[in-house]
Order: structure tokens, then C-alpha cells, then sequence
């Protein structure tokens, strides 16, 4: 689970989504474009809910780790679906797989400095 900041707020998501909607606010700040999208996440009280992001060219987020939930948001559908729009202001962008990386141990990790 991972905690997606933005805008003075925060919500809790999955690793998928939260590295789907920075791919896809990354190419909308490339494309000067924005976008409405609807996230499955958690409520204040963690309690499964849905969330309503305007992304845009200036859209500025931090996502961090945080405790693991035994909750099941059933979020495939949305990273599909973002990484769908995602691929169509990018369509001759290779695959993610390494795009956001997820860092288990931190020793001996190449920062790339």
C-alpha cells in the first residue's frame, strides 16, 4: 500500500494504482493536458471508498509506503485503465516495468548519483 500526497491531502491506494496515476499525470504534464480520474482507496477511517483526482500539467505528488492492509480494493480494472490513457498520449513508450521501481533494501541500492 502506498500513500499518494496531493494537493495539502493524502489517500491510501495500492502500489499498482499509485504508480499507474504517476505514469499517467506524467504524460499529462508532457502533453499539457489533464484529466479527472476516480481511484479506488481508502477512507479517513479505512474503509474501501473512491477518491476523485483532477490531474493536470502541474499536478505535484509524493507517494510513500505505509502499512500493509488486508483489504482487497480490487484495483486491476483502474490500472488498466490508466495505463491504457497513459499509453495513448505515450503510444511509443517501452514498457514500465522498470519506470517506477519498487526498493526493498536499501543497502548497496545505485541511487544513480
Amino acid at each position: 500500500m502506498r500513500k499518494l500526497y496531493y494537493a495539502g491531502g493524502s489517500i491510501i491506494v495500492s502500489d499498482q494504482v499509485s504508480k499507474a496515476v504517476l505514469r499517467y499525470a506524467r504524460a499529462l504534464a508532457h502533453a499539457q493536458s489533464s484529466d479527472l480520474v476516480i481511484l479506488p482507496s481508502f477512507t479517513e477511517h479505512f474503509g474501501k471508498g473512491v477518491t476523485h483526482i483532477l490531474l493536470g500539467p502541474s499536478s505535484q505528488m509524493l507517494s510513500v509506503p505505509t502499512a500493509e492492509f488486508e483489504i482487497d480494493l480490487a484495483d486491476a480494472r483502474m490500472v488498466e485503465i490508466l495505463e491504457s490513457r497513459t499509453k495513448g498520449l505515450h503510444p511509443d513508450r517501452p514498457d514500465w516495468s522498470e519506470d517506477v521501481a519498487d526498493v526493498m533494501d536499501l543497502e548497496g541500492y545505485d541511487w544513480g548519483l
